[in-house]
């Protein structure tokens, strides 16, 4: 059974007149006559009771013709949804993402993205670089927008989505409080809250490089994984933090932040993907990502 046999069936079903019929399909009505009673052949069933002066439907032909409309609205409905699919319009996107990302623009370019593709299955997924690098490897995500230093990217794509500097969180009635900016080499002696090696190796270790150069060892009083608890334990008095700029926007409590200046590496966050053919809702995130 092919879909030409339905739609002539269906043509002649619904016109009950194989000269209209033929007119509707734009062809003429010797092969229309001759395709129909083919089609009967193959099923083994007589569609229509004809003569000179009428054209009717068998029972067996009743039955078909509520098929026949089912099937064609069916196919129609996939070709519609395949060409959606192809423009991006319809599908499925999984986005790997750091917290930090959604301080700066990533929060708006989703929202642009489901506002523009609100047919495109869409998923936010909450994980760290080195998690968002090996599910991308899987291909269990299909884009991350993670904080990229020196890591193996193992053939990915990799551009930068936001750049920001540091700055120092300092807790009420500390000394540098009424400076303007702080130098990392003021930070000798300091008190400091900083991340554990493991959260990122690559980028601890070139913080260590800087306190090095300016001559000093970092008096690291406490470990924190997150900004959010790097933030938290310097309003508690606990000591200094280094933080992204950005974090200072959300004037927290009892803290205060102070441009951090040195040779001091710059903070990027990275949209990184894998490049797939044949797969627009990506391609249309990207692109939104690169009008920025």
């Amino acid at each position: 059974m092919e879909t030409r046999q339905l739609k002539y069936f269906l043509a002649v079903a619904e016109e009950l007149h194989f000269g209209n019929a033929a007119r509707r399909l734009n062809i003429s009505q010797p092969p229309l006559s001759q395709q129909i009673m083919k089609f009967e052949y193959e099923l083994g069933v007589k569609l229509f009771e004809r003569n000179k002066r009428s054209v009717r439907l068998t029972a067996a032909g009743e039955s078909l013709l509520t098929d026949a409309r089912t099937i064609l609205k069916s196919i129609d409905k996939a070709k519609c949804s395949l060409q959606s699919v192809a423009l991006g319009e319809k599908g499925r996107l999984s986005i790997g993402y750091i917290g930090p990302a959604m301080d700066g623009s990533l929060s708006e370019i989703i929202r642009e993205y489901k506002t523009k593709y609100p047919d495109v299955t869409f998923t936010l997924n909450e994980m760290s670089t080195n998690s968002q690098l090996e599910e991308l490897q899987q291909g269990r995500i299909d884009v991350g927008v993670a904080r990229i230093f020196r890591h193996d990217l193992g053939g990915l794509e990799c551009k930068v989505f936001h750049k920001e500097s540091y700055a120092l969180a300092i807790p009420m009635g500390h000394s540098f409080v009424d400076k303007s900016v702080v130098d990392v080499a003021e930070l000798a002696g300091e008190p400091l809250i900083f991340f554990p090696r493991e959260v990122q190796p690559h980028l601890y270790d070139e913080w260590i490089r800087v306190f090095t150069e300016d001559g000093f060892t970092p008096d690291v009083v406490q470990e924190a994984s997150t900004k959010s608890a790097t933030v938290a334990l310097v309003a508690a008095g606990i000591g200094v933090g280094i933080v992204p700029e950005s974090i200072a926007k959300r004037r927290p409590g009892g803290v205060f932040f102070k441009p951090l200046t040195g040779n001091i590496p710059s903070l990027e966050i990275h949209v990184v993907y894998k490049v797939k053919d044949g797969f627009p809702a990506l391609v249309n995130f990207l692109d939104l990502i690169n009008k920025l």
